[in-house]
């Protein structure tokens, strides 16, 4: 299992035009539709990262490399054939990606003031509980996004989408979510990666065997890959 992790920033023109001749028509529509440049750049780098990790990881070219969606609309890896699994996320400044030979999830959310009663509303009575029972009012918004990327990594992981209630499982046991759960005589296991103070990395897997760090790549050493190409 592995994780990457990739810092972000504003991209000039002529590279974006560039880095968009690797992706689908498809997705091109999809980038096309966003409002702001951030967005657009994020949706780009998302896609160009797992083909850049297939790519190296396979000996293929980039643009060789098809993708399928499931019925939820998980994206899985249609060409080349293989058993990799892999999920994408990306927030703010941050794109991660992770594979594993079975399904995997991961989430990254930059930490930021919310409406606790969120957490009330849409998540299970102990996760509620785990983020009002800290006292320190920053403290509750960190175990709040904890609790979150838990949630979010799973439901990714499984890949069935927002038909799962959030409130019908709980990611914490033991005062916190890291470790093994069992959800539906299935075992996975949580892990929080850190990045930065302003971030919260966590992944979800049917195995414990997680990366020690995650490998992160310089956004220019990055662009590179594909401006060689």
């Amino acid at each position: 299992m592995q994780i990457y992790a990739v810092p972000i920033s504003t991209l000039p023109d002529a590279y974006i035009s560039h880095l968009l001749t690797f992706v689908t028509e498809e997705k091109k529509k999809r980038l096309s539709k966003f409002l702001h440049r951030e967005d657009l750049i994020r949706g780009l780098l998302g896609d160009l990262l797992i083909r850049k990790i297939v790519s190296e990881k396979f000996a293929i070219p980039p643009k060789s490399i098809l993708f399928s969606k499931n019925t939820f609309g998980k994206p899985y890896l249609y060409m080349p054939l293989n058993l990799l699994h892999f999920n994408i996320s990306h927030s703010g400044k941050w794109i991660v990606c992770i594979i594993d030979e079975h399904p995997v999830g991961i989430d990254i959310e930059r930490i930021h003031t919310v409406d606790l009663q969120i957490a009330k509303q849409f998540f299970a009575q102990e996760e509620y509980e785990f983020i009002e029972n800290e006292q320190d009012a920053l403290q509750r918004h960190s175990r709040f996004f904890k609790v979150w990327t838990a949630k979010e990594s799973y439901v990714k992981a499984i890949g069935h989408g927002l038909s799962i209630p959030l409130n019908s499982f709980s990611t914490v046991r033991g005062g916190g979510v890291e470790g093994l759960r069992v959800y539906d005589h299935c075992n996975w296991y949580f892990k929080i990666f850190f990045l930065d103070d302003q971030y919260t990395l966590t992944a979800c897997a049917q195995n414990d065997k997680f990366c020690e760090t995650v490998e992160i790549i310089a956004l220019n050493t990055f662009v590179q890959f594909f401006l060689n190409d």
